[in-house]
């Protein structure tokens, strides 16, 4: 079920993609017009951005070559010169500041391997970000930039790995951020990121019987967020990584993060729902609450087609939830995001692939899908 409070429009902004798997994906002001542009790139390959010029009229622009990722990506400034870069896998991408030129690669760690997340914050509360990433053949760790981003960074450990499902924020309400990593959070013991200790959180969802990959065990993607605004901040979780596939938060009751107590969005069907591999937390609607935005991938598919879905908070504290779908049209979603690509102060919604199944709208084809924002307000 849809309403005029969630309308959107899709176009179909790209149908000649390379092939591949196409893993991450960031929103960023590259070439500082103003308004953000789209960015995802293969696996192990070519990453691209898109720029804006009206909803249904993109240009695609090579950003970078050889990525080493397998899905995570964050955009931060690397090297301080007021540009957003890209970091990806080992590897950050230095913005020239010329929209029409590639973005110089450097190579931060060359022995980091299949990265799944990649994350921001300031976890020394140095002013400077760090960057976090997760991999299940290396470890959860945290890097230093230093002062000259071109040389090596510093690595230390966070704690073992999972798939996915890594968030930074501050759980026990100290004023540090810790990390989140699906069915634990490390809690930032001083708060200059020297000292982790992991904390419980509570199982995620176990894959199905018929559904036991490696990769589908202990796989979501998270968020950190008051989602019952009582002042202690939760987390969202979507399964990213198995067909029926759930979205539910877990409230911090005490606010130190030891009791959790697992809230499930209801589905408005009963149909068995592919991987939910996006995840945005935010006020899609105005009305000062947070509201869940998640799609079903096309790989890892369920009973349906895939669609894409909003999740209405309509009590405003995560009690009572109205399932919007805003996109029904046989093209599935992975790592999509939201941001505001036409001006008119709504959230947007853009995404693709990870790989397309020969079943889709497209049949077969690699795409890159523009969901308007048309709502009325």
């Amino acid at each position: 079920m849809s309403s005029a409070r969630f309308a959107f429009r899709h176009h179909l902004i790209d149908t000649e993609l390379p092939p591949g798997a196409y893993g991450q994906t960031a929103v960023a002001d590259l070439d500082g017009c103003g308004r953000p542009e789209f960015i995802t790139g293969q696996r192990y390959g070519t990453i691209f951005w898109y720029k804006f010029h009206a909803p249904d009229r993109w240009t695609r622009h090579v950003l970078g070559e050889d990525s080493p990722s397998d899905v995570g990506a964050c955009v931060v400034d690397v090297d301080g010169d007021g540009r957003p870069d890209l970091v990806t896998g080992g590897a950050w991408y230095r913005n020239p500041g010329d929209a029409g030129a590639p973005f110089e690669r450097f190579v931060f760690d060359p022995e980091l391997r299949g990265v799944h997340d990649v994350v921001a914050g300031d976890l020394d509360r140095d002013g400077l970000p760090e960057i976090v990433t997760m991999s299940d053949q290396n470890s959860l760790r945290r890097y230093l930039i230093p002062d000259d981003p071109r040389r090596p960074w510093t690595c230390t450990e966070i704690g073992p790995a999972v798939h996915a499902g890594a968030a930074p924020g501050d759980i026990d309400g100290d004023g540090a951020l810790d990390v989140v990593r699906t069915d634990v959070w490390f809690r930032n013991v001083r708060g200059d990121g020297s000292e982790w200790v992991p904390v419980e959180i509570g199982p995620n969802t176990p894959p199905p019987e018929d559904f036991r990959p490696p990769f589908a065990f202990d796989a979501t993607k998270s968020v950190v967020c008051d989602m019952n605004r009582d002042g202690s901040n939760d987390i969202v979780f979507v399964d990213a990584e198995i067909p029926g596939g759930k979205v539910w938060w877990m409230e911090n009751l005490d606010g130190d993060g030891r009791r959790w107590l697992r809230h499930e969005v209801p589905n408005a069907d009963r149909v068995r729902r592919g991987a939910y591999h996006s995840l945005q937390v935010g006020d899609l609607d105005g009305d000062g609450d947070l509201d869940i935005f998640t799609c079903e991938m096309e790989a890892v598919g369920g009973g349906a087609d895939p669609r894409w879905y909003i999740w209405e908070n309509l009590d405003g504290v995560g009690g009572a939830w109205q399932e919007h779908v805003v996109l029904d049209a046989n093209l599935g979603g992975h790592e999509a995001v939201v941001a505001d690509f036409t001006g008119n102060g709504l959230p947007d919604l853009i995404g693709k692939p990870w790989r397309p199944r020969a079943e889709n709208a497209l049949g077969g084809r690699m795409f890159v899908v523009f969901l308007e924002n048309v709502s009325a307000r």
